[in-house]
């Protein structure tokens, strides 16, 4: 394990050079996943943020610079973001502020970026509505994040959130609805599974299968075994993917943890 640094990195109220270049090099640091462990990494910015109320706004404005200027290796960025997402676990932060810096990071034509930043947000903002006015700018795969995001929150706007994406034209962000539905142990799954593995649509039904899989519920082998015999490759090679890991790893009695 990778010795912590023991000098204080983090800024005071009024800021001298010396207090803004240890906090860049803090930054950096953190960024850079052969220095540190992803856990070490985390402790170390969380120590500097204690000390450092805005830290985590100057990771982003960090992240955003190199990635508009000289680009960071992919592996950095998605360290940086990971890092973000380690410090404000449980803490207290200016929600609207972090969408307002995340939202270009949301827009990145690097799939991975976006995804995480989606991540990011739905299971940082105390509140789903904060999500409103996001989720219909971003396209269909970093929408289905954002309801991924939702897996394991207990509000009541979840649900809904959740019901609606069911119905969803794009079949990963169903997917993730009817998971998450399971997941909550709430009715409207069900019905949701069934429009997957019964759509006409070919990917509708692989990502059906991939819920039966991941969620591992007790009827998943029988459900999975009709599909077998789709008249699409790509089903077929789910289906017989999803009952190898079934067999291995047998069904769940419960409904799976997000």
């Amino acid at each position: 394990m990778t010795q912590m640094p023991g000098e204080n990195t983090g800024l005071k109220d009024s800021a001298s050079s010396a207090d803004i270049l240890r906090m860049a090099a803090a930054v950096t640091k953190v960024c850079n996943p052969e220095l540190y462990s992803l856990q070490d990494a985390i402790r170390y910015a969380k120590d500097t943020a204690q000390a450092s109320p805005g830290f985590e706004i100057e990771l982003v404005r960090f992240l955003q610079a190199k990635c508009m200027s000289v680009p960071l290796p992919l592996q950095a960025v998605l360290r940086g973001l990971d890092v973000l997402g380690g410090v404000l676990e449980g803490g207290r932060f200016d929600e609207s502020r972090l969408i307002t810096l995340l939202r270009p990071f949301m827009r990145s034509g690097d799939p991975q970026i976006a995804s995480k930043c989606a991540l990011i947000l739905g299971r940082r903002l105390s509140s789903v509505s904060s999500l409103n006015g996001i989720i219909d700018e971003i396209d269909d795969n970093i929408r289905a994040s954002l309801v991924e995001s939702l897996w394991g929150r207990k509000e009541p706007e979840v649900e809904m959130v959740l019901r609606a994406a069911v119905r969803d034209s794009h079949p990963r962000v169903a997917a993730n609805a009817v998971y998450g539905l399971y997941a909550l142990g709430v009715d409207g799954w069900a019905a949701g599974l069934e429009r997957l593995v019964g759509h006409v649509d070919a990917h509708f039904r692989v990502a059906g299968i991939q819920v039966l899989k991941s969620s591992g519920m007790p009827d998943a082998l029988p459900r999975i075994k009709l599909l077998i015999r789709d008249t699409d490759a790509d089903v077929r090679h789910a289906a017989f993917d999803a009952l190898i890991h079934l067999r291995d790893h047998g069904p769940k009695n419960t409904p799976a943890a997000a």
